[in-house]
């Protein structure tokens, strides 16, 4: 009985050993690249539309749209979960500068000639942190929209989802010009295909249909108590109730969602392409006082979860935006913005894959000046 006694001792002595040698040192980086799961999509067929609400006047005139192709939306938009994933990857392959991460204004930003800022890893409104050399999302954050990323930190991610599927990534990360047709990949919808598959083929002014806008519908009009709330809720929360016609969760609502295309108030007015449109390029410029330049601004569709017409105006820009001043920065024709290179509590994405096809002509982006 001794004996055994001994050995079983000796037993658990060795296996809390190699255990304690199992467990894994602190790193600077992951120990292998980390693969996001391929996001659920949904097809849009090629159609027609009227694109525009004479209602908003930098969406007037209402003016017909053709898109060629078929193309794939998110179901869903992306969560934080899936931003972390995909964020491991970027790092262990050296895409992101583990400079920009120290320090308790540490963001994660690329290492491009042209280095933006992606995601604000340690502002307060962020879900996610960066520990031991891993993202990873806030515990009950999950499955909520990532906020806090930039246009570019949107884009990056497109092009680190068609990396990962074998595929050449749309975006020029040294030029931030993406090409919009004529390639196989990932990237941001541009403004035309947002509307479209909120709209789809019948016109309606929110994407579940024409009902009176509610909270029963969508995550919209939440008072926030403090400047630090981040109301969302999990991707897809309102699912059947507030889908669009092609079954497209969160349209309105939750966050704000980031498209391809440069803003401009006028563009409509001025569209000399109403067939597969890529938008404007940079053309529309804001005095930014707190940065002491000029920058133009990208679109934004959907609204968030915030509505607050006094929200931070005596601050003036960059902190007062139009997603969070109007009532109805949800409906479909609704065209909201934001800055370049900037980052909120109420601004997250959805992204599109296009199957490069033989009938849609190449076509480009413009890309940062």
């Amino acid at each position: 009985m001794r004996k055994i006694g001994i050995i079983a001792i000796f037993v658990l002595l060795a296996g809390a050993a190699m255990l304690f040698i199992k467990q894994p040192a602190s790193t600077s980086q992951p120990a292998a690249p980390e693969t996001a799961a391929a996001p659920e999509m949904v097809l849009v067929p090629a159609g027609k539309f009227q694109m525009g609400n004479k209602k908003f006047p930098n969406a007037a005139p209402v003016h017909q749209v053709t898109l060629t192709s078929d193309f794939y939306i998110g179901k869903f938009e992306v969560t934080n979960r899936e931003y972390c994933s995909a964020l491991n990857y970027a790092f262990s392959k050296g895409y992101i500068d583990p400079a920009a991460l120290k320090g308790n204004k540490g963001m994660a930003k690329g290492v491009s000639r042209s280095p933006q800022k992606y995601q604000d890893v340690f502002d307060e409104h962020s879900k996610m942190t960066f520990e031991d050399g891993v993202f990873k999302p806030y515990a009950g954050f999950e499955n909520k929209p990532v906020v806090e990323v930039t246009w570019f930190g949107a884009a990056f991610y497109c092009n680190m989802l068609s990396e990962q599927e074998g595929l050449e990534p749309l975006y020029d990360l040294d030029d931030w010009s993406c090409q919009v047709y004529g390639k196989t990949g990932y990237r941001l919808p541009t403004e035309a295909e947002w509307e479209y598959a909120a709209r789809y083929n019948d016109g309606r002014k929110y994407p579940w249909g024409n009902e009176k806008a509610d909270d029963t519908y969508a995550n919209i009009r939440k008072p926030i108590l403090d400047p630090v709330d981040v109301l969302t809720t999990d991707a897809g929360a309102y699912s059947p109730r507030g889908d669009s016609q092609l079954g497209i969760c969160d349209m309105a609502g939750n966050v704000a969602e980031w498209c391809n295309d440069w803003y401009n108030e006028i563009s409509y007015a001025h569209e000399a392409k109403s067939e597969d449109p890529v938008g404007p390029g940079p053309s529309q410029y804001y005095y930014l006082p707190p940065f002491k330049e000029f920058r133009p601004a990208r679109v934004l569709r959907g609204g968030g979860f915030i509505y607050d017409p006094v929200y931070r105006k005596e601050m003036g820009a960059p902190f007062v935006i139009n997603t969070v001043l109007d009532n109805e920065a949800f409906d479909n024709g609704c065209r909201s913005f934001d800055y370049d290179g900037l980052s909120r509590q109420v601004e997250g994405f959805r992204v599109v894959k296009i199957v490069a096809d033989a009938k849609t002509a190449a076509a480009f982006s413009a890309a940062k000046k």
